[in-house]
């Protein structure tokens, strides 16, 4: 949604929300995003805080229902909906244990490189067909030839849009800096017109084909 056609008073309940969740309040900052999306239920945006807050409530079930209705909003993409949609389903059918998206965050959340690593190792070890660990683990580790490895173990786990779109790229970096620019070419151009592919992916896949090219 254009950011002109967002109601004013969305947006500032919106923000009080944002305010709100950040200092902990989260059943005060629930209200406020309900409200906003009241006034604005085409907008994406408060949806998406929504189930992001209800996750750091532990309600899962709630997060996996707005998660959803953001993606409905939003199909082609609206930040980590596709991952978090992929992870929830995973804990509610049993596929991976509950509280494995709050586990995954950690990675983000935290500065240390080293702690990052550790967190997205224990999870490739204990889930391992979790592919956006995968993702983050292809990311921190040293030297090309690892790097793929861990590339290509999620991209066999059947990641969602996203995360599949990010482990493509990555994977066409590498392939680049081994001197097989075409089959790299190849790999973005088909991410490019994939009709399943984010539009952030698609973004990401046309600039790194820029960049190489």
């Amino acid at each position: 949604m254009d950011n002109q056609n967002i109601n004013a008073t969305a947006d500032q309940l919106h923000k009080e929300a944002r305010q709100l969740g950040q200092s902990g309040k989260y059943d005060l900052a629930i209200a406020k995003l309900q409200e906003a999306i009241k006034i604005q239920p085409d907008w994406a945006y408060p949806t998406y805080d929504l189930a992001f807050t209800y996750l750091l409530k532990g309600d899962f079930e709630s997060a996996l229902k707005f998660y959803k209705r953001t993606d409905e909003l939003a199909p082609k993409g609206f930040f980590t909906t596709k991952a978090a949609l992929y992870t929830l389903e995973g804990e509610q059918s049993g596929k991976f244990p509950k509280g494995l998206y709050l586990a995954y965050l950690q990675i983000e959340w935290t500065d240390n490189k080293e702690q990052k690593l550790e967190i997205a190792k224990t999870l490739t070890d204990k889930v391992p067909d979790f592919a956006p660990a995968w993702k983050e683990l292809s990311n921190l580790l040293n030297g090309d030839a690892e790097r793929l490895k861990a590339i290509e173990q999620g991209l066999l786990k059947n990641p969602d849009a996203d995360t599949a779109g990010m482990l493509k790229i990555n994977k066409a970096i590498l392939l680049n800096n081994a001197g097989k620019s075409e089959e790299a070419k190849n790999l973005l151009g088909n991410l490019i017109f994939s009709a399943d592919a984010t539009t952030a992916t698609v973004e990401m896949a046309k600039f790194t084909l820029k960049s190489i090219s």
